[in-house]
C-alpha cells in the first residue's frame, strides 16, 4: 500500500542531502507500509527495492543450515536496506523481515543505482553507512561471544527505544530469545535481573523502559560504541 509521503517523518540518511537532493530523490520514491512480519527479501534474491525506513524496524537475518534465523542488525529511520547494491552486488545477503509495523520509502533497484550516479553527495553518504553496518556486525558477533546476556539485552532493547523513539515495547520473550540467539529461558532470567533493578517492567508481550540511563549505563559497551560510529562516520558530510 502507498500513502502520501509527506505525511509521516523521515529518514536521517536522507536528511543529510541538500533540501533540492533530497526532494529530487525522494519524487523518485514511493512510501510504502511495513507490516508487522512482512518479508522483503530473502538470502539470494536479486534485489529489486531499496528501503528507506520513516517509521517502524526491519531485521537483517542470517540463518546457518539446520538452526533458526538470528538477527544481525535492526534497521530503522537511521538507515537504508540493500546496502549490497552501493558495492555493485544486486543479491540479498540475508532475509529481511519487519520487526515492528511501520511506512518506508521504497524506490526500485535500477532507479536507486540511477540516482546515486547522478548524486555525488548521496553516493558518499550511503556508502559511509555501509562502513557503519558493517562495523555494527562485527561489534555484534564480537558480543555475542564476550558479553553476558543481561547486558546484550540492554543493548538490544535500547535499540528498539532509539528506533521506535518509545518507552513501550510491545515485543516478547520469545522474539527477544530469537534476536539474541539464545533460549526463551534466559531472555527470561535477564529481564528478570533488568526488572529488579527498576530498569524495565514487563508483562505479557509488552515490555516498559522505566530508566533509560540506567539501562545505558547496564548494557555493555556495543551500544554506545555503535552510537559513537554512526555519529562519527556521518557528521562530517
Amino acid at each position: 500500500m502507498t500513502t502520501n509521503k509527506t505525511a509521516l517523518g523521515s529518514n536521517y540518511l536522507l536528511n543529510l542531502l541538500s533540501d533540492d537532493c533530497r526532494q529530487s530523490f525522494v519524487s523518485n520514491c514511493d512510501l510504502v507500509s511495513l507490516n508487522l512480519g512482512d518479508i522483503l527479501g530473502n538470502s539470494g534474491d536479486t534485489i529489486s527495492y531499496v528501503y528507506f525506513p520513516v517509521e517502524g524496524i526491519i531485521s537483517w537475518e542470517k540463518q546457518v543450515v539446520g538452526s533458526p534465523y538470528l538477527v544481525v542488525a535492526l534497521i530503522g529511520n537511521e538507515g537504508m536496506l540493500c546496502i549490497s547494491l552501493l558495492l555493485g552486488v544486486d543479491i540479498t545477503l540475508c532475509r529481511a523481515v519487519v520487526q515492528k509495523s511501520g511506512f518506508a520509502l521504497r524506490i526500485p533497484a535500477a532507479s536507486f543505482t540511477h540516482q546515486i550516479a547522478q548524486k555525488p553527495t548521496l553516493d558518499l553518504i550511503l556508502k559511509r553507512y555501509a562502513y557503519v553496518s558493517y562495523n555494527q556486525i562485527m561489534q555484534l558477533a564480537a558480543c555475542n561471544i564476550f558479553h553476558l546476556l543481561e547486558n546484550r539485552l540492554a543493548r538490544l532493547l535500547l535499540m528498539f527505544q532509539d528506533r521506535l523513539q518509545s518507552d513501550e515495547l510491545h515485543i516478547t520473550h520469545g522474539q527477544l530469545a530469537q534476536m539474541l540467539g539464545v533460549r526463551r529461558v534466559g531472555v527470561t532470567k535477564a529481564a528478570g535481573t533488568l526488572q529488579r533493578q527498576n530498569l524495565i517492567s514487563y508483562t505479557r508481550g509488552d515490555m516498559i523502559i522505566h530508566d533509560v540511563n540506567g539501562l545505558k549505563a547496564f548494557s555493555c559497551i556495543c551500544y554506545q560504541t555503535d552510537i559513537s560510529t554512526y555519529e562519527n562516520t556521518l557528521q562530517h558530510i
